[in-house]
């Protein structure tokens, strides 16, 4: 099969980023169970656990910066160097705070190489679609490898082999590297961009829908699912197996979306998830947790693919439309920084199904409307 060099572009640097990945999954499953063997407070593990998604808000602009003054190859270089030696400070854990900085020089990482992923998937028009289902579906298989194999591999390893095994992923990750293209460095007018991202009614979306979920959804799964008479560890297994559901449906539907090149439906499509998930909050605010995670993880899986896709149509102009996809990072981090903090007052004050059923609400108010002004400007 001949790929346009685009979808290479894609391909290589997302396999880059699964397989950086691998380490940070891992840390969500061990650093709860394991901490002690890692000489951590509970405590640390709330702190390590958020820093990457707080330090990637902090350092947007200088990650933009980087992403403007170099090519991809360099800069999905210098992200697999600092994800590599984030997961080998994890080996030797001298100090809480040396891990601190571990974390932070993975959530730099993270934002590099999610950026040069969108970058590579929107740079040309014809191959968006099938490009952000390259991103999609391969960015999902080392996590997912993870969830499925981190049980079994627990049984028979220690916490620090475990990050052995991610850490020579991690060097894996420069066999991808080696074979990216040095595309050429736009030439662009340099305007003072502000430090705050631009807001309109898709960005807006992207962080409401990703709180919901994305950030608070993954936390608040095992509980709700204790208060229907689970013991803690039917709880703990079936929330995994609702999160490697939703990873499945994102790998999957990445894999449809590359059968695509040209896609005119791309709005109508997009709409249909909204309403998934504004239904899926509508019953989730119910109790059905499980038709209410269905209907929200293919409603999300759709929105991951397409949004971006939607916001570089609309900014076709390079300048523009980095500017878009980078804002539209920075508004799913900011869901991801705030989830566990916000879903925490919902657990201790029981005002989950509240949350969800008023957010849900006033979505359903607000998408129609905002469909129907559309509607009538194309008709003007």
């Amino acid at each position: 099969m001949q790929l346009h060099h685009s979808s290479r572009q894609t391909i290589l640097a997302s396999t880059a980023l699964t397989l950086t990945l691998v380490c940070d999954a891992l840390l969500y499953l061990l650093l709860p169970i394991f901490y002690a063997d890692l000489s951590l407070t509970f405590i640390w593990v709330g702190v390590l656990l958020s820093a990457n998604r707080f330090i990637r808000i902090l350092l947007n602009p200088l990650i933009v910066f980087i992403h403007e003054r170099l090519g991809a190859k360099s800069v999905v270089c210098m992200a697999v160097i600092f994800a590599s030696l984030a997961c080998m400070m994890f080996l030797y854990p001298f100090s809480p705070w040396l891990l601190l900085i571990a974390r932070m020089l993975w959530g730099f990482a993270y934002g590099l190489l999610r950026l040069a992923c969108l970058y590579s998937a929107t740079s040309e028009p014809r191959y968006k679609l099938k490009n952000m289902g390259w991103y999609g579906a391969i960015q999902e298989i080392g996590p997912l490898l993870v969830l499925l194999a981190a049980p079994w591999l627990n049984s028979w390893c220690s916490p620090q082999t475990i990050i052995a095994v991610a850490l020579v992923l991690c060097l894996l990750a420069f066999l991808p590297v080696l074979m990216l293209r040095s595309a050429p460095i736009e030439q662009t007018a340099h305007k003072p961009k502000p430090w705050l991202p631009h807001f309109n009614d898709s960005l807006g979306l992207t962080f409401i829908f990703c709180l919901l979920f994305y950030a608070v959804w993954i936390i608040v799964l095992a509980p709700l699912l204790m208060n229907t008479g689970m013991t803690q560890d039917q709880a703990v297994t079936h929330a995994s197996l609702f999160i490697v559901a939703k990873r499945s449906v994102n790998l999957i539907l990445g894999l449809v979306a590359v059968k695509f090149t040209q896609f005119s439906q791309t709005q109508a499509v997009l709409h249909f998830a909204n309403m998934l998930m504004i239904v899926a909050a509508l019953v989730l605010a119910a109790d059905s947790i499980y038709t209410a995670s269905l209907l929200g993880n293919l409603g999300h899986a759709l929105f991951m693919i397409l949004m971006p896709k939607s916001l570089s149509d609309q900014y076709p102009d390079s300048v523009t439309r980095k500017t878009m996809l980078n804002d539209f990072t920075i508004y799913r981090d900011i869901a991801a920084a705030i989830g566990a903090l916000l879903a925490g007052l919902l657990l201790t004050m029981h005002w989950v199904h509240e949350f969800y059923f008023g957010i849900g609400f006033l979505l359903l108010l607000f998408i129609p409307y905002k469909m129907l002004i559309k509607s009538r400007k194309v008709e003007k």
